[in-house]
């Protein structure tokens, strides 16, 4: 099979499940035919392809075991009242003449927590919706202060999935990455916060959230106690502890405080830290509340594997080679950067997943770098400010249209993400980043 067949076959297998609903792993799955048959028709065995595949596939071993530990994370975060202990302080401290900076910031210390844009949009950002409805703040804007805040943690958080996929793939550590990236999101950082301050003061809320308020409080044990788990994912890697270690004790400390301070039966935690959380109540936040659990992560590490079997086969048979050589000239007529924005825009804008987005930027990308002199770390750098973000501004990309769904929020409220498009431009519009070094 010719590879560019193969390509719009497995675009139109793309369109064709997000038109329809259906899983993207199938389109995936397709897409694995179709590219082994390409490798196959340039003299490739059956049994060379199956090696190439495994050979991407097992890159990612490391990244499904960190997956796995994400899904325990926020099952027991949720069990122990971690989330809602946030949620309620969180509400507590929004200053109504302040609600949209508020719910930018809000949003952004839960994605940290979580290290995910589903997680942080599902919990904190409903709530945020529902308030800024009920409250006579302009919805559209709090949609966009939440999706960038969504993006913050998703991007550098210790729990993120997309983070420690970076890591893995450019074989970088991950706290070096989470380092650089914060440098890069200084400007970006305080420009949404002047932008989302703006807005505060131009519609400022009317009511509060008393009623999602006293629900948590009766449903859930808010002592200080329950802040442990995020405390230790916050402290211990500025203590050097690695993000696995760091993530099994903040795990077994939110397993003793559900089983202690919520009295949560045992084997219902343990149900739920497998299957997701469910509060078992009814109301608003026991909705928003519910989920988590290894298998939620199943999906996602599916689409992993591959997506990284891909990898393999492009390696192994060549199939990447000219597009490569296409942007190693670009590279040289523009910076590294701006190939590798072009790069990561267009894979998300195809493939519409951030996860083979990412791999795919780097496998495009890494030659180039090494080419030009340019470290790892610069490369996962640039694959931070480029492909993790560029995914929630495309609106048929699974990254922006779950949130968004999430949300009930519409597309307009894309370019009020402003995080999200601020950080590539300031990056476009600044110096080299020639300080960071491995």
């Amino acid at each position: 099979m010719d590879f560019a067949v193969a390509v719009i076959l497995f675009m139109a297998g793309l369109a064709v499940s997000l038109l329809n609903g259906v899983a993207i792993i199938v389109p995936l799955a397709l897409g694995f035919l179709y590219f082994a048959c390409c490798a196959r028709a340039r003299g490739h065995s059956w049994s060379d392809v199956g090696r190439m595949a495994a050979l991407g596939m097992k890159k990612t071993v490391v990244v499904i075991q960190i997956f796995i530990l994400i899904g325990l994370l926020t099952a027991v975060w949720r069990a122990s009242g971690t989330i809602p202990f946030l949620v309620w302080y969180g509400i507590k401290l929004i200053d109504p003449r302040f609600f949209v900076l508020c719910a930018f910031v809000l949003t952004c210390v839960v994605s940290y927590a979580l290290g995910s844009v589903f997680g942080a949009a599902g919990t904190i950002g409903v709530v945020l919706m529902v308030l800024a409805r009920s409250g006579g703040a302009d919805a559209t804007v709090t949609a966009g202060a939440v999706i960038s805040g969504c993006f913050f943690g998703d991007r550098c958080a210790p729990t993120s999935s997309s983070a420690n996929l970076v890591a893995n793939l450019t074989g970088t550590r991950l706290y070096d990455n989470i380092r650089n990236m914060f440098r890069t999101a200084s400007v970006p950082m305080a420009l949404s916060l002047l932008i989302y301050l703006y807005f505060s003061l131009r519609q400022p809320m009317r009511g509060g959230g008393a009623d999602i308020q006293l629900e948590i409080a009766s449903a859930f044990n808010l002592s200080p106690i329950t802040a442990i788990p995020a405390l230790i994912i916050f402290a211990l890697p500025l203590a050097g502890v690695g993000v696995k270690a760091a993530m099994v004790l903040s795990i077994l400390s939110g397993a003793a405080i559900a089983l202690w301070a919520q009295s949560v039966p045992f084997l219902t935690l343990a149900q739920a830290m497998l299957m997701g959380y469910d509060l078992g109540l009814d109301g608003r936040f026991a909705r928003i509340i519910a989920g988590g659990g290894a298998i939620s992560m199943a999906n996602l590490m599916g689409i992993i594997l591959v997506s990284s079997s891909y990898s393999g086969i492009f390696d192994g048979a060549g199939l990447l080679n000219g597009v490569k050589r296409f942007l190693e000239r670009l590279s040289q007529r523009v910076s590294i950067y701006s190939t590798t924005l072009v790069t990561g825009t267009v894979a998300n804008m195809l493939v519409c997943n951030q996860s083979l987005a990412v791999i795919l930027t780097n496998q495009l990308m890494g030659e180039i770098y090494e080419s030009h002199g340019a470290s790892r770390s610069l490369l996962a750098v640039h694959i931070e400010d480029t492909a993790i973000l560029i995914t929630g501004l495309i609106p048929w990309s699974t990254a922006a249209a779950v949130p968004f769904a999430m949300l009930s929020a519409d597309v307009g409220a894309i370019p009020l993400a402003v995080f999200l498009w601020l950080v590539p431009l300031n990056r476009l519009l600044s110096l080299p980043m020639s300080e960071i070094r491995e």
